[in-house]
C-alpha cells in the first residue's frame, strides 16, 4: 500500500514543478522596449469573465479589471511607461525604455469568474535581465624605471551591466592581477571597472584586457616591444633626417615660389646694348631733312639766276 502513495506524492511534485517552472527568459538592452506574452488566449466573447495581472515582485505592471480604471492598478514606477495588455495577442505587454531597476520575474496571472468568485486558471513567468554594454576597455601604459625596468598597464570600461570580470591575457594566458576596483553608479547601478597590472620589460609580448559581463564580452589587444639603444639611435637619426630634408625642400620651394612671383609682377623692358636713344633718333633725322631740303633750294636759285641774266 504504501507503492501508491509514493507515486502520487511524486505526481503531485512533478505537477507542482510543472506548474510553477512554466515560463521563459529574455535578455534585454537598457533603455529600449521589450514585450512579454502570457501564453494565454482567451475567447473574446468571454473576457467580460476574467483579470489578467501582470506583475513584478508583488507591483502591478499592467492590469486587465473589466469596469475599474486600470492606472489606479499600476505601480507608480510603470505608469506611462507599459503598454495596455493585448487581449488578441497572448495578453501580451511592452516596457518602454528599460531601466536597471526593472530586472527580475514578471508574472502573468489569469483568474476566472466561476460561481461568484475568481479563480486563478492560468499563471506564466518571464525572467527579465537587463544588459548595457560596456565600452571597449582602454589600455594605458607607463614606463617605470624603479625598481627595475616594467610597465605600468592601466585597463578601463565604463557604464555596463551586469557586474563584470576582468580578466589579463599575456600572449593568450591568463595572469592575475590584484589590483582591480569595480564602482556601482547608485542611481544607475552601471558599472564601472578599472585594473592595473605591472609587467616586466624583458621581452616583446602581446596582452589582452577581457571584460566579461553576463554572457558577453568585450576586449582590446596591445603589442610590447623591447626597443635595444642601438635601434633608438637609428630610430632617432632617421626621425632628424626626415625633419630636415623636409625643412630644406620647404624652403627651396618657397624661394622658387616668390622669384615667380617677383618675375611676373615686376617685370621691367629689355634695353638693347645697340639702342640709340630717342632724341638722338629725332635730331638725326631732322638733320638728314635738312641735308636733303637745302641742295634742292640752292639748285633752285641758280637756275633763277640763270634764267634773269640771260633775259
Amino acid at each position: 500500500m504504501a507503492q501508491p502513495r509514493i507515486s502520487f506524492f511524486r505526481f503531485l511534485w512533478f505537477v507542482l514543478f510543472f506548474y510553477f517552472s512554466s515560463g521563459e527568459t529574455q535578455v534585454a538592452r537598457l533603455n529600449e522596449p521589450v514585450t512579454f506574452s502570457c501564453d494565454c488566449v482567451i475567447p473574446m466573447k468571454e473576457m467580460t469573465n476574467y483579470r489578467v495581472y501582470w506583475q513584478n515582485d508583488k507591483r502591478v505592471v499592467q492590469a486587465y479589471v473589466p469596469g475599474k480604471k486600470v492606472e489606479e492598478l499600476i505601480d507608480r514606477s510603470y505608469v506611462n511607461r507599459t503598454t495596455a495588455i493585448d487581449l488578441s495577442n497572448n495578453l501580451s505587454i511592452t516596457i518602454l525604455s528599460l531601466q536597471v531597476s526593472d530586472e527580475g520575474i514578471y508574472e502573468c496571472i489569469v483568474q476566472k469568474l466561476v460561481g461568484g468568485q475568481y479563480k486563478r486558471v492560468h499563471k506564466f513567468d518571464v525572467k527579465l535581465s537587463i544588459r548595457a554594454d560596456f565600452s571597449d576597455p582602454v589600455i594605458f601604459v607607463c614606463e617605470e624605471e624603479l625598481p627595475f625596468p616594467t610597465w605600468r598597464i592601466n585597463c578601463s570600461s565604463r557604464n555596463g551591466y551586469p557586474q563584470p570580470k576582468l580578466s589579463w591575457l599575456k600572449t593568450g594566458m591568463e595572469i592575475t592581477s590584484s589590483n582591480t576596483t569595480t564602482f556601482q553608479d547608485p542611481t544607475s547601478r552601471l558599472y564601472n571597472i578599472e585594473s592595473v597590472l605591472r609587467v616586466n620589460r624583458t621581452n616583446n609580448f602581446s596582452l589582452t584586457c577581457l571584460i566579461k559581463y553576463g554572457d558577453f564580452q568585450v576586449s582590446t589587444n596591445h603589442t610590447f616591444e623591447i626597443f635595444s639603444k642601438h635601434k633608438q639611435t637609428d630610430q632617432r637619426l632617421v626621425f632628424i633626417l626626415s625633419i630636415t630634408i623636409s625643412i630644406c625642400i620647404f624652403l627651396i620651394a618657397l624661394i622658387l615660389c616668390i622669384k615667380l612671383y617677383h618675375h611676373k609682377f615686376f617685370k621691367q623692358p629689355e634695353v638693347s646694348l645697340y639702342s640709340v636713344p630717342q632724341g638722338s633718333t629725332v635730331a638725326a633725322t631732322e638733320e638728314e631733312a635738312n641735308n636733303l631740303v637745302f641742295p634742292l633750294a640752292h639748285g633752285e636759285s641758280a637756275a633763277t639766276s640763270g634764267k634773269a641774266a640771260s633775259v
